[in-house]
């Protein structure tokens, strides 16, 4: 394949609808987003149940559960490269409907051993491990099979509507949860987010989309070469190379930073907990409004500048929390503008970078290049927040390890900027 035939394309839309024609237009991408968005808002409820399931019933010490997240991140690590080669081999939806499936049958395990009287700490390693397994081979195949669905010209739009989708959960996730675990105890609760997992499925199971001819699956060594392919393309291709370096970077001093917040805002500025709360919810109302945007701001400047402007945008206003100083109501106001304005450029960036994936990939890469951006995007981070614990307690001054992160996230950009994304013009 020719490699010079990828080129980035500007704003790829079809002018501005409101949802509702969107949705008419497209019934099965309405249908498919129905059902993300009720797992979307059921992912908070285990996300929040799991951990209390540890702590509260099983009187779970600290290293059980750093163990737990350990058995979130571990596959992540491990399977995502050989994921993308089994999706690029395997019919997309049957995955997905499989992986809804199996998700929910896991997490309706907990509820079912508390019962029983046999709930155990194993047994929510072995539930988070699985279910962490399943997905991503959820994301890597929704990611893949969304161009069945749409139009090449409105597939920005369909990411758009996903981030609302996902904005929303959240917006009004964490205090749904918060109140259903208090309300129905954490098992029960849980087991409602198995029953949103299999909505999702049943959604999905209803949708009639043709798949492209997939390769098939040959000799057991043809599976390395063709995750090997799958590498060299994202290495070989100047706007896969620079987008994955963004995004290594990016992650890495990201998740030293995500590590540090909370503890900046309570301990170096003492502010309250309900301080940090807001925070985060100004967060997902900047992601609501960059999922809202991303396809207006695409159409006007083009998508090759929008993604570069969006990511230096974040980087600069992240620098707004390690340098922050004054009275408690200024320091308020410019950690909920660092929170609205860099949340909404970095959904803005992550549409457009995703809509370019699903339209420039050639479809029988689709599987293995989403894999390898999800091993970047969710693998990296850990080892950054673990590189920030073992800053801040060298240097003993979190202020100056979350500069770092944020200095860190700002040059992150440098690969964009270098790369031909600076050369496409505006529409």
């Amino acid at each position: 394949m020719d490699q010079k035939t990828l080129m980035v394309p500007e704003a790829q839309v079809s002018g501005s609808r409101p949802a509702r024609f969107f949705f008419r237009r497209y019934p099965q991408f309405a249908l498919f987003w129905t059902g993300q968005t009720f797992s979307n808002f059921g992912s908070h409820i285990s996300a929040a149940g799991l951990p209390i399931v540890a702590l509260e019933l099983l009187q779970a010490s600290s290293l059980q559960l750093g163990l737990l997240v350990a058995c979130n991140s571990l596959p992540v690590l491990l399977l995502s490269l050989l994921a993308g080669v089994w999706i690029d081999r395997w019919p997309r939806r049957p995955i997905m409907i499989l992986s809804d499936f199996g998700r929910g049958l896991l997490l309706g395990a907990i509820p079912l051993a508390a019962l029983l009287g046999g709930l155990r700490i194993e047994l929510l390693y072995l539930v988070t491990f699985l279910i962490s397994i399943l997905t991503i081979f959820f994301e890597v195949a929704q990611r893949s099979w969304l161009p069945a669905l749409l139009q090449e010209q409105d597939l920005i739009e369909g990411n758009s509507q996903l981030g609302v989708s996902e904005a929303l959960a959240e917006i009004a996730g964490p205090p749904s949860a918060a109140w259903l675990i208090q309300l129905l105890h954490a098992p029960l609760a849980i087991l409602l987010d198995a029953g949103t997992f299999l909505l999702s499925a049943v959604s999905i199971w209803c949708i009639h989309a043709p798949e492209g001819l997939l390769e098939p699956a040959e000799a057991p060594q043809r599976f390395w070469q063709d995750l090997l392919e799958g590498v060299q393309l994202l290495w070989r291709q100047p706007y896969l190379r620079a987008m994955a370096a963004y995004s290594g970077l990016f992650n890495f001093f990201g998740g030293s930073f995500a590590t540090l917040y909370m503890l900046y805002l309570i301990s170096n500025l003492h502010l309250p907990l309900i301080a940090y709360g807001l925070m985060v919810a100004m967060g997902g109302i900047g992601n609501l409004l960059g999922a809202m945007l991303a396809s207006r701001v695409a159409r006007r400047y083009g998508g090759g500048r929008t993604m570069i402007a969006c990511a230096l945008l974040f980087g600069v206003t992240a620098l707004g929390t390690p340098l922050a100083a004054g009275p408690v109501w200024w320091l308020l106001v410019v950690l909920a503008l660092t929170q609205l304005l860099g949340d909404c450029a970095l959904t803005i960036y992550m549409v457009n970078e995703m809509s370019w994936r699903q339209t420039q990939v050639p479809e029988k890469f689709q599987g293995r290049i989403n894999a390898c951006m999800h091993l970047i995007q969710n693998g990296i981070g850990p080892l950054g927040a673990i590189v920030a614990g073992l800053c801040s307690q060298a240097i003993n001054d979190v202020r100056l390890t979350l500069l770092y992160g944020s200095i860190g996230m700002l040059l992150a950009a440098a690969p964009l900027l270098i790369s031909p994304l600076r050369k496409r013009q505006t529409t």
